[in-house]
C-alpha cells in the first residue's frame, strides 16, 4: 500500500511538472546622460531607455498537449534615473496578455498590448533614446500612431509561422465608453513578408471618435532588407485626423551596421510635417552599440534636428524657437536579464 501511495504522488507531480508553466523572469535596465541644446534652453539631465525601455516583467507557456499551449505576458515599465514607475505607478502598462497558441493556426492573444500598425514601425533605432523616428504627434496631431502605441480592451490573432514567410496580424479594441458608445472603439490589420534579408509589411488602423479629432486613422508602409555588410530600413505612415480635416505625415530612412563581432553602428533620417501646412522637422541621428557582454552594452548617440515654418521641436528635454535647430547627445548603458 505504502508503495503504491508513493507511486501514485509521484505520478502526480510528474503530471503537474508536465502540465506547469516555464516561468519566466525578465527585464531591461538602461540608463544614460542626456544633452539637450536649443536657441532658448540647453538641459542635461539622467534618463532612462536611451537604448531599450526599461522593464520588469513576467511571462510562461504551458503545454496543453496536442500542439496547443497556453501562455501568459505581464510587462511593466520604470524609469532607472529615479526608480518611479511610468506615470508615477507602477502596474503592467506595457503589456498584459494572455494567449492561446498553435503552430497549425497561429495565436489568439487578448488584453493589453501594441497596436497593428506600431507593430509596423521599421526604426534603425527602436523607438528610443535621442535618434528615434521622429513622431507627428510632436507636431501636436495628438492623434498620431505614438498616440496609439498600445492599446487595452484588445483581442487579436496572429497567423502562424509556416505559411511561405507570409504573417498577418488582426486586432479589435474596445473604448468601454462609460456611455455605452462606441467611442474609442478601434481596430487594426497589418501583413507582411519574411524570407531570408527582406522584411516588410503595410498596416491599417482605425479608432472611432478619439475625443476632439473624431475618426482618426492610421496607416504606414515599411521594410528592411539586410546586406551582410548593413541593414538598409525605410518606412513612411500617414495619420488622419476626420473631424479636423488634418493630416500628419512621417518618413524613415535608417541602416544599421555591426562592426566585429561586438559593435552595431545606427544611423536615420526622419521628417514629420502636416499635409497643407509648411510646418516640418528634420532629423539627422548616428549612434554606435557597443557589447561588453550578450546581455551588457555601453551606447552613445548623436542626433542634430532641423526646424522649418513654425515648428519648434527641440532634443532631450532643451527649448528652442520656432525655425531654430537643436542637438542632442545620449552616453549610456543598458543590461538585460
Amino acid at each position: 500500500m505504502k508503495k503504491f501511495a508513493t507511486l501514485a504522488v509521484l505520478a502526480a507531480i510528474s503530471a503537474s511538472s508536465y502540465a506547469q508553466s516555464s516561468v519566466t523572469l525578465f527585464g531591461v535596465a538602461d540608463v544614460a546622460v542626456q544633452v539637450g541644446r536649443g536657441s532658448e534652453t540647453n538641459r542635461t539631465s539622467v534618463g532612462s531607455g536611451g537604448l531599450a525601455s526599461n522593464r520588469l516583467g513576467f511571462r510562461g507557456i504551458e503545454d496543453l498537449g496536442g500542439g496547443m499551449k497556453a501562455g501568459f505576458w505581464l510587462e511593466a515599465g520604470y524609469n532607472l534615473d529615479d526608480g518611479t514607475g511610468v506615470g508615477n505607478t507602477f502596474n503592467f502598462n506595457r503589456r498584459s496578455t494572455i494567449s492561446l497558441m498553435d503552430a497549425r493556426w497561429g495565436e489568439v492573444r487578448l488584453g493589453r498590448d501594441f497596436t497593428a500598425t506600431y507593430n509596423n514601425i521599421y526604426d534603425a533605432f527602436g523607438d528610443n533614446g535621442v535618434g528615434a523616428l521622429l513622431k507627428t504627434t510632436s507636431l501636436g496631431s495628438n492623434y498620431g500612431y505614438a498616440m496609439q502605441t498600445r492599446t487595452s480592451n484588445s483581442v487579436s490573432y496572429f497567423t502562424p509561422r509556416n505559411l511561405g514567410g507570409f504573417f498577418g496580424q488582426v486586432q479589435y479594441y474596445r473604448g468601454e465608453a462609460a456611455n455605452g458608445s462606441n467611442d474609442g472603439n478601434g481596430y487594426g490589420l497589418r501583413a507582411g513578408y519574411e524570407n531570408g534579408p527582406l522584411n516588410v509589411g503595410v498596416s491599417y488602423g482605425s479608432v472611432s471618435n478619439l475625443g476632439a479629432y473624431g475618426d482618426v486613422t492610421n496607416a504606414n508602409i515599411g521594410g528592411s532588407y539586410d546586406f551582410g555588410v548593413a541593414k538598409l530600413l525605410v518606412e513612411a505612415g500617414q495619420d488622419e485626423s476626420k473631424a479636423r480635416d488634418e493630416k500628419a505625415r512621417h518618413y524613415l530612412i535608417g541602416a544599421t551596421a555591426p562592426v566585429g563581432s561586438v559593435g552595431l553602428v545606427r544611423a536615420s533620417w526622419s521628417r514629420v510635417s502636416v499635409q497643407d501646412t509648411n510646418v516640418q522637422a528634420n532629423k539627422f541621428a548616428v549612434g554606435y552599440v557597443h557589447n561588453l557582454s550578450k546581455r551588457t552594452a555601453l551606447y552613445t548617440t548623436f542626433a542634430y534636428l532641423k526646424n522649418k515654418n513654425g515648428a519648434a521641436l527641440a532634443l532631450n528635454g532643451a527649448k528652442t524657437s520656432a525655425g531654430d535647430n537643436s542637438k542632442g547627445l545620449d552616453f549610456g548603458l543598458r543590461h538585460t536579464f
